[in-house]
């Protein structure tokens, strides 16, 4: 998984990105609130493990942010000193999955992680439909029209289609979109995902005077975003 880790004691940091590390995760660490709320405008997270008290902007009002902010929910956990029972409670009326309190007990972390995500995964959070522009992305039924007119695509141009979407104005890296499209377990060259990406473009009209852009960043992936025809 992709883990997003807020805390700015550096020894704690080091710990947490060591222990994660070690389990096979992708480890981004801040220090500091508000560069949290800034890079999760651009980038997507599986997992996301915040402190309670951190500079630029607290664990809880990170918290707020997300749930406020986010299209798509991300699971978060609080790993804190903070162990104040109306402030444990304060955040999982507010939407944190779930609260441990430091020192941290690896085991337990882990647990804890792989409870939140079996619980993610048994609830569909998905929209069926959505309406961007003069596009109508239709899940149940497959179907994508453009003002009106469906599109003819193939089903992993759906998939890629529906995920670009899900993360609108959001830069999703190269192997994150292979891996939600493709799958983990297929050997899928990066050319693939351009190949498809240029399709979309044309059959979507995903250009300016259509009223969209979609960005390719050089050597690390994609970004859709919606702009004033």
């Amino acid at each position: 998984m992709r883990i997003l880790v807020l805390e700015d004691d550096t020894a704690q940091g080091d710990a947490l990105t060591s222990l994660l590390g070690r389990s096979g995760h992708e480890v981004h660490l801040f220090a500091r609130g508000d560069d949290v709320m800034r890079v999760l405008r651009r980038e997507i997270f599986d997992l996301a493990l915040l402190d309670w008290r951190t500079p630029g902007a607290s664990g809880r009002e990170v918290l707020t942010w997300i749930r406020e902010q986010l299209l798509e929910p991300l699971p978060v956990i609080f790993v804190s000193q903070q162990d104040n029972e109306a402030d444990i409670v304060d955040a999982l009326m507010a939407g944190a999955d779930d609260y441990l309190t430091k020192p941290i007990r690896a085991a337990e972390l882990m647990a804890r992680i792989a409870a939140v995500m079996r619980r993610r995964a048994n609830v569909d959070f998905t929209q069926p439909v959505l309406r961007i522009g003069g596009l109508t992305l239709d899940r149940n039924a497959r179907a994508i029209t453009v003002d009106g007119e469906p599109v003819e695509l193939t089903q992993k141009e759906f998939e890629l289609a529906w995920y670009l979407f899900r993360h609108l104005g959001q830069l999703l890296p190269r192997i994150q979109a292979l891996q939600a499209v493709w799958g983990v377990t297929e050997s899928v060259s990066s050319r693939t995902l351009d190949t498809h990406i240029s399709r979309l473009r044309r059959k979507l009209k995903l250009t300016p005077e259509h009223g969209f852009c979609l960005v390719s960043v050089y050597g690390y992936g994609y970004r859709i975003e919606v702009i004033e025809p």
